[in-house]
């Protein structure tokens, strides 16, 4: 396996990039309020000095095992970073918020069901089974997390709950880098693994490295302060959706009366 100088570079670049942002997550604290998106990038970090050494020995097959397997803990990772920005967005005070539950809960499963069917509705260009299962569980992988992801921040605005700038940024960047890889993965999908996949992989690896940047400028920058404190602010969030709630089922209830 050779690699080109643009590959030599972007993959510089990417654990440069990377390594900076986990300095920042740990030096301003960052960790604290987002753990497994730290734990995602300290994988990607040990992940590419793990993949670096290998090429380094020139042992091609210990590469592809360690590169291919990986992907599960890594599709993991990912879940739990979605599930952590959840937890701050829909329970700001530590226990949900009536209704984005479910909401969020639908749109998931629904997000999921569709990744599923249009997984199989393509059929991958390979030599071998093993390699279009391969392709089509990258694809499900990248679908799943943008529905999922979509499926957050939609059940977050429809409720009219607010983002901190860090969950923004985190958002933002991730959104961005998870639709590219939604492409790159789809025309894999359809050209096959052996035409325009390092091309398309350097894509892919281009829009992390900008995301990764975003990022490390984005979590420098302290949070803009609040007219009240957080957890003030997060306890009214909660009555005040609670008190609509109350409002909107007397009103429902009053109206019934006068019919009767």
């Amino acid at each position: 396996m050779n690699l080109t100088i643009l590959e030599n570079l972007i993959w510089a670049s990417s654990f440069a990039s990377n390594l900076t942002l986990l300095l920042v997550l740990i030096i301003k604290g960052r960790w604290r309020r987002f753990p497994f998106f730290t734990a995602w990038i300290v994988f990607q970090v040990l992940l590419t000095i793990s993949l670096f050494a290998l090429y380094r020995l020139g042992d091609d097959a210990l590469y592809s095992k360690v590169y291919w397997s990986t992907g599960t803990i890594d599709f993991l990772l990912q879940l739990c970073v979605i599930v952590e920005m959840s937890r701050i967005v829909l329970r700001p005070a530590g226990v949900w918020i009536y209704s984005t539950r479910k909401r969020f809960t639908l749109l998931a499963v629904s997000g999921t069901l569709l990744a599923i069917g249009a997984t199989f509705i393509l059929h991958p260009e390979a030599h071998t089974s093993l390699e279009v299962w391969e392709m089509r569980a990258d694809l499900f992988t990248s679908l799943m997390f943008v529905e999922v992801f979509l499926a957050m921040m939609g059940t977050a605005n429809k409720l009219g709950l607010r983002w901190s700038m860090h969950v923004v940024r985190l958002g933002q960047g991730l959104l961005a880098w998870a639709t590219v890889a939604v492409v790159v993965d789809a025309f894999h999908t359809l050209l096959g693994r052996y035409r325009w996949f390092s091309a398309l992989e350097d894509v892919r690896n281009i829009v992390w490295v900008v995301a990764a940047i975003y990022w490390i400028f984005g979590f420098w920058k302290p949070e803009p302060e609040s007219s009240m404190p957080p957890r003030n602010a997060e306890k009214y969030l909660v009555d005040l959706h609670q008190q609509v709630q109350y409002d909107l089922a007397r009103t429902e209830g009053s109206h019934s009366r006068r019919r009767e």
